[in-house]
């Protein structure tokens, strides 16, 4: 289930591309978040399950987007129990308890991610501009009467969009 439709999107962007159309660049895009940050929940009261495996790398492991809930950590092959580690607050941070001990080398982390639906809307629709208006020229002008720069980097404009969504460490 796409979190936007073609529909709402032509409320915010004019196009004259079909509802089909559109509809194809926006499951694309939304494809493209899921790959980095994993799914959307998929329900009300339903979060998707997300499998990240990171390298332990001191007392702390950062996650892509805020925890809802951890289903299971798995150290260099042994299953962690719930005292021994702690979620800090909405963030995607998960810290190695006891206190001052360091994660192992590989950690394979199931987790529920926050509810970031309306977070991921402005940011669909954003990436969908940035798609539809991508071009190939540097400039142009017609007569002293229009202009059109567009942005140098057009991947560094997608990773900040992209930002938005994630979780950012401090």
């Amino acid at each position: 289930m796409s979190l936007v439709t073609a529909e709402a999107a032509k409320k915010q962007i004019n196009t004259p591309l079909s509802d089909e159309d559109l509809q194809e660049i926006i499951d694309r895009i939304e494809s493209q978040i899921t790959a980095r940050i994993g799914a959307p929940w998929d329900g009300d009261d339903t979060p998707s399950q997300v499998v990240k495996t990171l390298r332990g790398e001191g007392p702390s492991l950062f996650l892509p987007t805020g925890i809802y809930e951890v289903v299971s950590i798995v150290e260099d092959d042994a299953e962690l129990t719930a005292d021994e580690y702690r979620v800090w607050g909405n963030g995607g941070v998960i810290e190695r308890l006891p206190i001052d001990s360091g994660w192992g080398r590989v950690c394979t982390v199931t987790y529920k991610p926050m509810d970031d639906r309306f977070k991921r809307i402005p940011v669909i629709i954003d990436l969908l501009r940035l798609t539809l208006e991508r071009t190939a020229m540097k400039s142009e002008s017609i007569a002293g009467e229009y202009s059109y720069t567009a942005p140098d980097n057009w991947d560094a404009e997608f990773r900040k969009a992209m930002k938005r969504l994630q979780f950012k460490a401090l």
